[in-house]
């Protein structure tokens, strides 16, 4: 086994890197099976219906919903496919242009996502409680620098 030699940065780099991958990987776990117990809908079901819902108009186009989610364009028309089964979306071809596809909540799309959003506030209350209220702040703000840092470097 060939063991690849560290300095002390990296190597923090690296824990930080496989602690923060771990800990948003079990958060996603847990909150998607209890969004399954206690709702009609996965948590990924959930985000695609928290998208739509924030946008102004709470209309928004396919391709649009698409790089909102950091998704593909198939992997939203599934997902936008399986919630119009639900009856929680609807989904229209612009008059304008056939090509183009805009989505928005039922009336129960809508129900249902009202009570998903007020369990789901509990369960990340519940989750990240153990975070030292004074600690917030800065761990907000670590995130969202690291998210433009990364967004540079994607550009």
């Amino acid at each position: 086994m060939t063991k690849i030699n560290m300095d002390d940065e990296d190597q923090k780099k690296l824990k930080l890197w496989v602690r923060m991958l771990a800990s948003s990987t079990r958060v996603v776990q847990i909150l998607n099976k209890r969004m399954k117990e206690h709702t009609p809908l996965t948590l990924a079901k959930f985000d695609v219906m928290v998208a739509v819902d924030r946008t102004p108009g709470g209309v928004i186009t396919m391709s649009e919903l698409s790089r909102m989610l950091l998704v593909s364009n198939a992997n939203t028309t599934g997902m936008v496919s399986r919630l119009m089964k639900d009856g929680f979306v609807e989904k229209w071809a612009l008059p304008t242009d056939r090509r183009v596809y805009s989505v928005a909540l039922t009336s129960e799309g809508r129900r249902t996502l009202k009570h998903a959003i007020k369990i789901h506030k509990g369960w990340v209350d519940e989750l990240l409680g153990t975070i030292d209220e004074n600690k917030l702040d800065d761990q907000i703000e670590l995130f969202s620098q690291l998210k433009a840092d990364l967004a540079k470097i994607e550009a």
